[in-house]
């Protein structure tokens, strides 16, 4: 008699990434980090639809760079308006205790090398999102950060010059036009 197989949902579809030939296997993200990616994305694709932009912002799609190399980025922006390669314009990382280090380290180096013009690394848990650029030399510059104020209650430990920079908002450098409201970024459902 044969004995029977134990499937997991979900066993083949596990997130990986495969780094200079080695697999990461990671963990499903918690639902905070879901619902940040899921909000980022939303606010992206409304902007492209209503402005009849031929973008697209996708989560967890697999960014193929060759045969040792496959990232999985949280989210990538990528356009068909001026050249048709699959190297997205934007990828977003939002942040995970298990793979800070990969986003903060050898992705960020990946995704430079590939020549993405804006890299974001989002935090849900201290609700700031950073903004890198791409230099003439291929590495990114740290170019802004923004935080997100829940209460009025967070704003009070503020000094007055961090209180001058405090913003709800920004623009993308890639998309000048589109507004990201960074209580939008950060409305997690509780």
């Amino acid at each position: 008699m044969n004995e029977p197989t134990l499937n997991f949902i979900g066993d083949n579809k596990r997130k990986k990434e495969k780094i200079d030939g080695r697999i990461y296997l990671m963990a499903t993200p918690c639902r905070e980090h879901r619902e940040v990616q899921f909000n980022i994305a939303s606010i992206f694709n409304a902007y492209f639809k209503q402005n009849k932009r031929k973008c697209r912002a996708i989560i967890e799609h697999e960014l193929y760079i060759d045969e040792e190399n496959s990232l999985e980025p949280d989210i990538k922006v990528l356009c068909r308006e001026s050249r048709n390669d699959d190297i997205p314009v934007i990828v977003v990382e939002v942040l995970s205790k298990s793979t800070s280090n990969r986003d903060f380290g050898i992705k960020m180096k990946k995704y430079a090398a590939l020549g993405i013009k804006e890299y974001w690394i989002i935090s849900w848990e201290l609700m700031t999102v950073n903004v890198y650029l791409l230099d003439d030399n291929k590495i990114y510059d740290h170019y802004k950060s923004y935080a997100y104020f829940a209460s009025e209650k967070e704003l009070t430990k503020l000094d007055e010059n961090e209180l001058k920079e405090v913003v709800n908002e920004f623009s993308t450098v890639s998309f000048p036009e589109l507004i990201v409201q960074l209580a939008d970024v950060f409305d997690i459902f509780e």
